[in-house]
């Protein structure tokens, strides 16, 4: 995560006053399923007036951070995606105040091909000229593209919340190409690269995409079903250099 200034705002959208409630919706399980609940529950749990809970349920649903489904006369509650990100976005910047942030996490995954996106976007010079200023190497045309089972899948949702080197969007004549941030890498301990978050990646969080200067895939030997492994540096610096097979 950054290491400019982080003030409350800066770190989630939802008004502080209701992260209670949220807190509680996710310790009772409502961010894999809905579950059933009564609003007086909720207002005991967080120490509140039927109410008020019932106004701040109301409240975050508006705007988005849960859904509310009502069979009979009952609602069962779900948090959102946007309401995970913010407990998540939360979560890390309170560990990251009270614990020494890791400067490296290791990631594992399966190998497959992809249809070939990422070698157009990555050929495209708007994006070569940053990638070579700022990761310090020309990336091959393609993308190294792992799928992640649901242990890998948390820390690659977790990347998202961490400053990474930026890569700008731009706009040419036909579209706009958004923007991305990357992280220094070590493949298999023997290549160097860079995991890619990408703003319009048609891939969701059980991918991670990795670019390179050369073609890992032959360099390594590798094919579809390999499991290859991660190293990801969270501080942005240049990985050690990787040991001699």
């Amino acid at each position: 995560m950054s290491t400019e200034d982080k003030t409350f705002d800066r770190i989630i959208e939802v008004k502080a006053a209701y992260i209670p409630i949220l807190v509680e919706l996710l310790f009772l399980g409502a961010r894999d399923s809905p579950i059933r609940v009564l609003t007086g529950e909720v207002a005991r749990r967080i120490g509140k007036s039927q109410q008020l809970a019932s106004k701040q349920l109301l409240e975050l649903e508006d705007e988005g951070f849960l859904e509310r489904f009502k069979s009979g006369r009952h609602h069962s509650i779900r948090l959102t995606e946007k309401g995970v990100d913010q407990l998540t976005r939360l979560y890390l910047a309170l560990k990251e105040a009270i614990e020494a942030p890791p400067s490296s996490i290791e990631i594992e995954g399966e190998l497959f091909s992809g249809i070939g996106e990422g070698a157009y976007y990555i050929s495209l010079e708007n994006y070569r000229r940053q990638f070579l200023e700022r990761l310090g190497f020309d990336p091959y045309f393609g993308t190294l593209n792992l799928r992640l089972t649901s242990k890998y899948r948390k820390l690659r949702r977790e990347l998202e919340h961490y400053s990474g080197i930026s890569i700008a969007g731009f706009k040419d004549e036909h579209r706009t190409y958004g923007g991305a941030k990357c992280f220094p890498a070590l493949i298999n301990d023997l290549v160097e690269g860079a995991v890619g978050i990408f703003e319009r990646s048609h891939y969701d969080d059980s991918v991670l995409e990795l670019i390179s200067s050369i073609n890992v895939r032959e360099k390594l030997g590798l094919k579809d079903g390999d499991i290859v492994r991660i190293k990801v540096f969270l501080s942005g610096d240049r990985p050690p250099k990787p040991r001699t097979p």
